[in-house]
């Protein structure tokens, strides 16, 4: 029996019903304020037809940042750390200030393909963000979204996970999303088929201990791949955790006290690593700084039971 508490209650002559569910998850989208991105692009021979297909995306990248009125700097460096310019940004930094952003982003990112062969893109992004090499970068209260493009493994000295102390220490860690890293990288090397192209393994590791993406570079078009790289970067949410299993048919979605229907499309229920999860539609993001209420009876978590139509959204969040 579902464990609900209803009180009538006479206020002249209105009734009124109290439903109090098992469970109740509020979550605050809370996108960063400011953040600063380095592209960290790989310029060895290889790499001239993935840099062609980043280069014409700059409007999806930038596009969550534009919703959430979110103030970015994008620098790029190239993976080339056997020259005087190791680790120093190319040309100028991208802002939403920036006149024609699009055309210096498609110059920026398409940085040749004349490079050592030896890529260091976790090293280049050290040499980049530690040091006085780009004075003004990196601003106090920005947070840093590190991104990767290569289509080879990275050969830089040192283990991953002293990049990532190195980079969180760069950052002070004063947040647990103050930084991250994604990596547009060679994802199955069976499935790639680039002249010379290595499984990036290393990038990807950095990428899943920081929160960050993980693309694949092999992939026929880019679009939703540098979609998923600037929504990570903004720190805007679409997936919110469960704390419990629902009952599914009982789940009731609201933002900023507005019910949000199921029926509408806007958002679907199901698991991710066996936690359940409720996932909203790109196109219906919860706006910045919306408090997300989800509310629900406990239960087993059947998919299959979403938005079946055995229970009322309404805006009281009582079912029926």
């Amino acid at each position: 029996m579902h464990a609900a508490i209803l009180v009538l209650s006479l206020l002249g002559c209105n009734e009124y019903e109290l439903v109090l569910f098992d469970g109740t998850d509020v979550f605050y989208q809370d996108p960063a304020s400011d953040v600063d991105i380095l592209l960290v692009v790989d310029n060895s021979c290889s790499m001239g037809p993935y840099q062609d297909k980043l280069s014409t995306n700059f409007e999806q990248f930038i596009s969550y940042f534009t919703d959430a009125n979110i103030g970015y700097q994008i620098g790029v460096v190239t993976t080339d750390v056997m020259n005087l310019d190791a680790g120093v940004l190319r040309g100028q930094v991208v802002t939403p200030d920036t006149p024609d952003g699009a055309a210096i982003f498609q110059d920026l990112v398409q940085v040749g393909v004349d490079g050592a062969g030896t890529e260091m893109g976790l090293e280049s992004a050290y040499l980049a963000l530690s040091g006085s090499k780009n004075p003004g970068f990196l601003r106090d209260e920005a947070s840093l979204s590190v991104i990767f493009v290569s289509d080879e493994e990275d050969a830089s000295p040192l283990p991953v996970f002293e990049y990532i102390r190195a980079f969180e220490d760069i950052k002070g860690a004063r947040s647990r999303d103050i930084f991250n890293a994604s990596s547009l990288v060679v994802t199955d090397e069976a499935a790639c088929t680039g002249l010379g192209s290595t499984q990036g393994d290393r990038y990807m590791d950095m990428a899943s201990q920081t929160n960050g993406v993980v693309g694949n570079i092999c992939a026929n078009d880019f679009a939703d791949i540098v979609t998923e790289l600037s929504l990570n970067a903004s720190r805007l949410q679409d997936t919110f955790y469960l704390s419990s299993e629902p009952d599914v048919v009982t789940l009731q979605v609201s933002i900023d006290e507005t019910a949000v229907p199921c029926e509408d499309g806007d958002w679907t229920f199901t698991h991710l690593d066996d936690q359940p999860v409720v996932i909203f539609d790109r196109s219906a993001l919860p706006p910045p700084n919306a408090q997300i209420a989800i509310r629900y009876y406990y239960g087993g978590g059947d998919e299959a039971a979403f938005c079946s139509g055995e229970t009322s959204n309404d805006d009281t969040g009582t079912p029926e």
